[in-house]
């Protein structure tokens, strides 16, 4: 059966070097980008997942796009310090290292997507997640601006993001990260976790359905930045004492800026897929593994102790340190090892697998029998 494919890459800053890994997984060291992508028909990405879709864009081998990652100058151009406090990057800074590492591969994503690659072969529509700040809502930059999904545009139409602006608006985290907004075409917008897509595979799967693609002709990769498990934190009762006031107002507002960027990740691939027609588990004992949804992504349990998981739970998502990016490194050799579990597109509370694969290998199985080579 002939099927329409869909790559999601979520947000997750430097740690997105784990979907590059996967990536080379599937395809190889020495895959072009541009080969890579045309094995999809719809590519969507938030954040860090931006910066790889970025990088196959460009035509870079796997190798050539991890070298982007565990390069310290080039991480360093994107995350540009100082930013003005609290923010710890400047969110121009980020915008210029942007430009710098595209080059010419910055045009408009309408020159970019759904047009033929390198080798002749058409490369995917394009799907881009931010959020607008003064709309405050959603928005999606898109390859093809007459997408069915996409609202008429009144005349005069806007100038279409370019790649790097795009990549830029996705990408930039808020207030504890960034100083300032995405600022562009008259636009400010901040990172598409903000939206609840730092996981695009649901809003891929309306997208896709938006086209008049069959669900049972979908086929749907979403590769993440890992799932570290947390202890619980329990938040202190009200308090008439100032002092105990103002130490809640700050835990609360740290779990609230963290909140949009570690949504639950295994909600937007459950979603899509049910609205694909996956099928759900009869019983606990009769896991689904078969759906249209594969998703590949480590999940860091709590007594995980290569690497350790209290040294992986402190990293942050702008993890640019040599030690931390080898860190993140050593999770993905160990993932793809079968060391460390793989996140499911439905686990229960214990973490048992109903929907998905609790392996890598298993992922990588299923989704060479979903998705064969073209």
């Amino acid at each position: 059966m002939k099927r329409h494919r869909i790559l999601s890459l979520d947000g997750g800053g430097a740690w997105a070097l784990i979907e590059v890994r996967a990536l080379i997984n599937l395809y190889g060291l020495d895959a072009r980008g541009h080969d890579v992508l045309a094995t999809f028909d719809l590519a969507a990405a938030n954040s860090g997942g931006s910066l790889v879709l970025g990088g196959l864009l460009m035509d870079l081998t796997l190798a050539e796009l991890l070298e982007l990652f565990l390069d310290r100058a080039r991480r360093e151009s994107i995350f540009a310090a100082p930013g003005i406090w609290p923010g710890r990057y400047a969110a121009t800074g980020k915008l210029a290292g942007l430009r710098a590492v595209l080059g010419e591969w910055d045009r408009p994503l309408p020159e970019i997507g759904s047009r033929p690659g390198r080798r002749g072969r058409r490369l995917p529509h394009l799907l881009f997640c931010a959020y607008d700040v003064p709309a405050q809502r959603g928005a999606l930059f898109r390859s093809d601006l007459n997408a069915p999904a996409a609202a008429f545009e009144p005349p005069p139409r806007r100038p279409s993001a370019s790649l790097a602006e795009a990549i830029h608006a996705s990408s930039n985290a808020p207030v504890l990260y960034f100083d300032d907004a995405a600022r562009f075409g008259g636009g400010t917008y901040w990172d598409g976790a903000i939206a609840g897509w730092n996981c695009p595979a649901a809003v891929a799967a309306v997208e896709a359905l938006a086209y008049g693609w069959r669900p049972g002709e979908i086929a749907l990769l979403s590769l993440g930045t890992a799932t570290v498990a947390e202890r619980q934190k329990p938040l202190a009762p009200p308090s008439e004492d100032m002092g105990l006031k103002l130490r809640r107002l700050g835990a609360e507002a740290g779990y609230l800026l963290r909140a949009i960027l570690k949504e639950p990740p295994n909600g937007a691939p459950l979603h899509a897929h049910i609205m694909l027609g996956g099928r759900l588990p009869p019983t606990p004992a009769e896991p689904v593994e078969d759906g249209p949804v594969v998703r590949m992504n480590p999940a860091v349990p709590l007594a995980n102790a290569d690497p350790p998981h209290a040294v992986l739970a402190a990293l942050d998502m702008d993890a640019v340190a040599d030690r931390d990016v080898a860190l993140i490194a050593r999770l993905a050799d160990r993932w793809i090892a079968n060391q460390v579990p793989n996140e499911p597109v439905r686990a229960n509370r214990l973490g048992a697998c109903e929907i998905g694969h609790a392996t890598l290998a298993g992922a990588v199985a299923a989704w060479q029998r979903l998705a064969p080579p073209r």
